[in-house]
């Protein structure tokens, strides 16, 4: 019997200018393709660090309990990230991980021809968000040094304008706007337009960073996302937050899933927030250590990466014909690193920074592979 199709009408318009993300590729499956035992995966920037102890131990302990629902609010949560942040529980709200909470904002704030102003090359999601409900993105380009230009975004704000994105470390460059710039830029935004800060990159940046939670407090009108799933570890239970102004989170309440958080993942990013004393400073550290070395190494083979307050690089390898071909290359040797064409940069690659032995062999792999690739004027 013939499946009948799907009416073209059923489904919504807007996403036909929509593109599926486009996730890094999983290490049992290149593990099956290419008979490599020890593959290596530096494309998601999850970090190689696992959960703290104390979350690990959540983990366990509150499995048992999995068969009742979780915590509609999230109020443990919501406490730890108050004690952590300053920021009043009611003014936190943690979801499913910050791509939920794009759709999130995406979902309450943006009627049709709405316009979202953000960088680019940037975070693929808020580009997408802004696409499925109808909307603009308006794509404004990047600082030459990869981080957000805030004069550009301001220019490019219109009457259309509903919100403006920052991303600060950006995704996939790796830099953030400065502290005094961005609180300059806030001041300047008009009455009708809300900023967003995207800092899933937050707990990388040198002191003196940006601090959204501190915005938040200061009473501004600004949404701010973290996340869980880079240096604390816990990529896999999905779970970030939103800290905003308790009139956007009472919009938000309208759209979210109820039980939009698991109870795992509960659990594990409260008890987090107990040790981030006893082991984030260590991981930091341990981060921007590897990330000079590898930066150096690349550069020594001829390399320019983006200079980066986070724990990836961005490599422009020249165009999207090299780009594509190095990382099939080194998929083929059990190197795992994201093509950055999804995120606008095609001609580009971007590696997370792991664990010493897998970044010496990230940096010895690709040396290989470039003897191999041809030069860019071949594109």
């Amino acid at each position: 019997m013939d499946v009948q199709p799907l009416p073209p009408e059923l489904v919504r318009a807007a996403l036909d200018a929509v593109d599926p993300y486009e996730p890094g590729r999983p290490i049992e499956a290149v593990r099956l393709e290419t008979g490599i035992e020890e593959v290596i995966k530096l494309a998601s920037n999850e970090g190689p660090f696992a959960p703290f102890p104390a979350a690990q131990q959540a983990i366990a302990d509150a499995a048992a309990g999995q068969r009742l629902y979780p915590d509609p609010g999230c109020w443990a949560l919501r406490d730890a990230i108050e004690r952590h942040t300053l920021v009043p529980a009611d003014q936190v709200l943690p979801g499913n991980g910050v791509d939920s909470l794009i759709k999130l904002i995406c979902l309450a704030t943006i009627d049709p021809g709405d316009q979202v102003v953000m960088g680019w090359p940037s975070f693929i999601s808020w580009r997408q968000g802004a696409l499925m409900m109808g909307g603009e993105p308006v794509l404004v380009p990047l600082a030459p040094d990869g981080a957000y230009d805030l004069e550009a975004l301001l220019a490019a704000i219109g009457p259309r304008t509903k919100l403006v994105v920052i991303v600060s470390p950006n995704n996939p460059t790796g830099a953030a706007v400065e502290s005094d710039a961005l609180v300059g830029f806030l001041d300047r935004l008009p009455p009708h337009v809300l900023p967003v800060l995207d800092e899933a990159y937050f707990e990388y940046l040198p002191e003196g960073g940006h601090n959204g939670a501190e915005l938040v407090r200061d009473g501004r009108s600004l949404a701010v996302t973290r996340t869980f799933s880079k240096i604390f570890g816990l990529a896999g239970v999905r779970v970030g937050y939103l800290m905003a102004h308790r009139e956007l989170l009472a919009a938000l309440a309208k759209v979210r899933n109820v039980f939009d958080v698991n109870g795992l993942a509960q659990a594990a990013a409260t008890a987090t927030l107990r040790e981030v004393d006893v082991h984030l400073a260590e991981r930091v550290a341990i981060t921007a250590s590897e990330r000079g070395r590898v930066d150096a190494a690349l550069r020594a083979i001829g390399l320019a990466p983006m200079p980066s307050t986070a724990n990836f690089l961005l490599v422009d390898l020249g165009t999207p014909a090299r780009a594509g071909a190095c990382f099939e290359a080194l998929l083929a040797r059990g190197v795992i690193v994201r093509p950055a064409r999804g995120f606008g940069a095609p001609a580009a690659i971007r590696a997370t920074i792991g664990w010493p032995h897998e970044n010496d062999r990230f940096v010895q792999t690709l040396t290989e592979v470039m003897t191999e690739l041809p030069p860019p004027a071949h594109d």
